[in-house]
């Protein structure tokens, strides 16, 4: 067979094995697929169900065209791409045959042009008895069936126009069509496809097909990294029947994955109370984690909405529901997506092990953050993120399999989808349904995973649409979600249920009941509204007094320090918050107990700041060592930190993050305080303001909240009722901003709002525009770009990942963080586009060290350098973060 005279996989001549033949790499990636198919696998049989085939046919089917990925490779043009000095039996290179498409785009080519020939010839043999007509649908379904294995590099292919015979040559050596087919008819013995007869004339199936054919594309590429690992598939040059190396295929597969983390799904354990989870006795439930005790687990997939206040125990009712949602079979783990890098890292901690008393002991599941900092298992870090041995990248631009795995799993953000139990922010997820190379992968993942979304609402109208775009293909694709949230508009809340009902082709149902705290459920039937009670140990009653100047704010901290009490001030600026720090830090008595916390400080420094604050101010924080603290914070801090203080100042914002900053308002229990308070920085009231109102006071917080609107109903409701009280009027104040309220807006600041609204359509617009239509299936459009972390949040501009360098001892350029684990990450600072362009380029004389480290630490490729100590402008210190302008200044 002269299909043995073609190479898949090389490396560096002199090798004892130059290369590896390609219908043997081939046949690694079909084992590894065929192992991650097995039928008993709980994503297998979802798969199977939604296309109505058994899970060994579906295994048959897809696994055969999983061994067609790399038939581009059978091109002249891509052979030419390397020469054995040891194997000379190799098919030479054609002169005039040159590699001008990759070798993805042509598969699609060879198959396109040669596919009905090798049906007609014999070569793929039609189901016995098939009809003409039935010939005729096959035919049809096809073009959805192929695409997910040729645009196995990423993103998808088509074959257009290219020219079979410009690339696919004959000569006296070998004819390469003549090896393709060769190659499909032997495989095709070994594993043939298992044609769906019954259902290829379904307008249903093939719709299910294209919607599912994004997942089938993350399988594909995922046994594509796994199969293309020298470590585990070994080089192979000599002749043997394609029948023995499948066995060869197989045993490795079954070691690859044994090492690699795949071969064994954790067993997941029934729910036994929260009991079991912490070693206690008797753990008494709050009325929410009874609710998700109890409430009846569904078939299908599952959509919950919890409903409650802050210190309801949400995040343990979500771990009740997974636990037993896992149990159930609806999913082999869990991705818990939050806001921002911050509360990613407090949800780590806060779950430390408690994921592993979901499984048996012998499970042992990995556990990833997404964003980098830290993780929790080496074996799996070691084993699926460690560098893969390295082949020769085809050309500069097309990077082979092992590359583009090696390049996708530096940024370690991304293995989180592709662990057992991942955390990270909100955009790994909605990462999966833009454009984005690789984005099956983040669906294959998500496909295997229950869901976890905190704080729901804070999403504005692009991520709203994206997120909701997301649920809707979780749903279609068999998965399950859990969303959290303490103060969610109704509108929202039917946006929310609707896009699950639109994935399980169920016509939208509005919400019903307006109780809180509520617990719902959408599954099949009729969703369920369950209105909840609420302890009263969670329930809240803050007194929201008013200040109208910067310096009325600064004398409110100044009196709290000198009444012993710990005071947080939530500025809505990072530049507010280091003018207040600055002028508070020069009057108290004792600076030390002063912190700066924003999210303009590299990752290391963010680690350690939160880390004083929770020492500080945290659950374990004695009162001793809460006197007299003060932290100037913006919002980072009500959204990641377990910790609570005496009292509050916060600039005006919108009611939700109100009542979120409200939150870390005597939070723990610590024995007689004097009654918590809010003191509310706004401009003063009035009932007739105009589009100044809100710039007047705090220009910073007018150029964040742009609809002065909201700020203005925030202040009127909370002017009504004069505190916070929770849960008991949490819907008014909620609806008092967001409901119906169009008729008390004043005049002066309607522009402002239709503005604001108009905005929101156009964001809800873009997303819709940006997003992948993934009811068109995995096909090509021109929307694909490489790998950046754009798209998934709407701003005035973009942000920029800037690298923070130092110098070594020996006046090398090195690593802000130094050279500890996840350095590149620890290192890195989020700035604003028109922020970072006011930091100094990275001088010329150090450009070639800067390309040492990003080849040293892959990450760093989609970051902007910067040498703070080189600066002549802008600094950076450790107490104060990125200071721009000049270094004397500290804003």
């Amino acid at each position: 067979m002269t299909y043995y005279r073609y190479w898949g996989k090389a490396q560096a001549k002199g090798q004892a094995v130059e290369c590896h033949l390609l219908p043997y790499h081939n046949l690694d990636v079909a084992a590894v697929g065929w192992l991650l198919l097995s039928p008993d696998r709980p994503l297998t049989q979802r798969l199977a169900a939604q296309l109505s085939l058994k899970p060994e046919a579906l295994r048959q089917l897809l696994v055969f065209w999983l061994g067609l990925h790399d038939i581009g490779k059978f091109s002249r043009a891509f052979q030419g791409l390397f020469t054995s000095s040891a194997n000379q039996d190799l098919v030479p290179p054609i002169a005039q045959c040159a590699y001008t498409q990759r070798h993805d785009r042509l598969g699609a080519v060879i198959w396109e042009a040669k596919w009905h020939e090798w049906f007609e010839d014999g070569t793929l043999r039609w189901p016995a008895g098939f009809s003409r007509m039935e010939r005729k649908a096959l035919r049809a379904a096809l073009p959805v069936l192929t695409p997910p294995f040729f645009g196995h590099h990423g993103q998808p292919v088509e074959a257009g126009k290219v020219d079979v015979e410009a690339f696919f040559c004959r000569d006296q050596h070998a004819d390469d069509v003549e090896a393709t087919r060769q190659f499909i008819a032997d495989w095709a013995d070994i594993v043939p496809p298992d044609w769906p007869t019954e259902q290829l004339f379904s307008e249903e199936w093939v719709y299910a097909l294209q919607t599912l054919s994004w997942s089938i594309a993350g399988w594909a590429t995922l046994s594509d990294w796994l199969g293309s690992n020298q470590d585990h598939f070994a080089y192979h040059q000599m002749k043997m029947p394609l029948t023995d190396y499948w066995q060869i295929a197989l045993a490795n597969a079954e070691r690859a994955l044994q090492e690699t983390g795949f071969k064994r799904l954790p067993e997941p354990l029934p729910y036994a109370g929260m009991a079991s989870w912490f070693g206690q006795q008797t753990v008494t439930p709050t009325p929410l984690q009874h609710a998700a005790e109890t409430v009846a687990i569904t078939d299908g997939p599952q959509l919950f909405i919890l409903e409650d206040e802050t210190g309801s125990g949400k995040t343990e009712a979500a771990c009740i529901l997974t636990q037993r949602l896992l149990a159930a079979g609806h999913g082999d783990g869990l991705y818990f997506a939050l806001p921002t890098m911050a509360t990613s890292n407090a949800m780590y901690a806060r779950l430390g092990n408690l994921h592993r008393r979901f499984y048996t002991a012998e499970s042992m599941p990995s556990f990833v953050l997404a964003h980098g900092a830290r993780d929790l298992n080496d074996d799996f870090m070691a084993a699926v993120a460690a560098p893969h041995p390295g082949d020769l990248d085809y050309t500069s631009s097309e990077l082979s399999a092992t590359s583009r795995c090696n390049q996708w799993l530096a940024d370690s953000r991304k293995k989180a989808l592709l662990a057992e139990v991942g955390v990270g922010t909100i955009d790994q997820a909605l990462m999966a349904i833009l454009p984005f190379r690789h984005q099956s992968l983040r669906l294959y993942g998500l496909a295997r995973k229950v869901l976890v979304i905190d704080e729901v609402h804070a999403y504005d109208n692009y991520m709203q649409t994206l997120l909701s775009q997301l649920l809707s293909y979780h749903a279609r694709q068999g998965g399950s979600a859990i969303l959290l949230t303490a103060t969610l508009p109704r509108a929202m809340r039917s946006d929310l249920m609707a896009a699950w009902q639109a994935g399980l082709g169920q016509s939208e149902t509005t919400p019903q009941k307006d109780d809180f705290p509520l617990l719902t459920h959408v599954s099949e039937g009729q969703p369920l509204e369950l209105p909840l009670g609420s302890r009263k140990e969670v329930a809240r009653s803050v007194e929201v007094d008013w200040l109208t100047e910067e310096e009325q704010a600064i004398d409110a901290v100044l009196a709290a320090i000198e009444a012993g009490e710990c005071i947080a001030w939530v500025r809505n600026t990072v530049d507010d918050a280091i003018r207040a720090f600055e002028a508070i830090a020069a009057r108290h008595p004792d600076p030390e107990h002063c912190l700066l916390f924003h999210s303009r400080f590299a990752m290391v420094d963010r680690q350690r700041i939160e880390s004083q604050v929770i020492e500080r101010l945290g659950k374990d924080s004695t009162p001793d060592m809460r006197k007299g603290q003060v932290l100037i914070s913006t919002q980072v801090f009500q959204e990641s930190l377990d910790c609570d203080v005496d009292v509050m100042v916060s600039d005006i914002a919108p009611i939700d993050l109100l009542i979120q900053r409200a939150g870390r308002l005597q939070r723990h229990q610590r024995g007689l305080r004097c009654p918590p308070r809010l003191l509310v920085l706004a401009p003063p009231w009035s009932d007739d303001p105009d589009e100044k109102w809100l710039q007047r006071t705090l220009p910073g917080t007018q150029a964040v909240y742009r609809d002065t609107s909201l700020s203005w109903l925030t202040q009127r409701v909370l002017r009504h009722l004069e505190a916070i009280r929770l849960p008991e009027e949490a819907r008014e104040l909620i609806e008092g901003v967001y409901g119906r309220v169009a008729d008390v807006i004043p005049d002066g600041l309607q522009t402002a709002r239709y503005e604001q609204k108009g905005m929101q359509r156009t964001a809800g617009s873009m997303a819709t525009f940006n997003a992948l239509d993934l009811e068109e299936g995995y096909v090509k459009s021109d929307q694909w770009q490489e790998e950046q972390e754009i798209g998934t949040r709407l701003m005035d501009e973009p942000t920029i990942n800037v690298v923070l360098l130092s110098f070594s001892d020996g006046d090398e350029l090195a690593l802000w963080a130094g050279e500890g684990r996840h350095a590149d990450m620890l290192s890195q600072v989020k700035l604003r586009q028109s922020q970072a362009t006011k930091l100094a380029a990275l001088p010329s004389r150090y450009e070639s060290q800067w390309l040492t480290l990003q080849e040293r630490y892959k990450v760093l490729k989609y970051t902007q350098p910067w040498l703070p100590n080189d600066d002549p402008d802008c600094g950076y210190d450790t107490q104060w973060g990125v200071r721009l302008g000049a270094k004397e200044q500290t804003s």
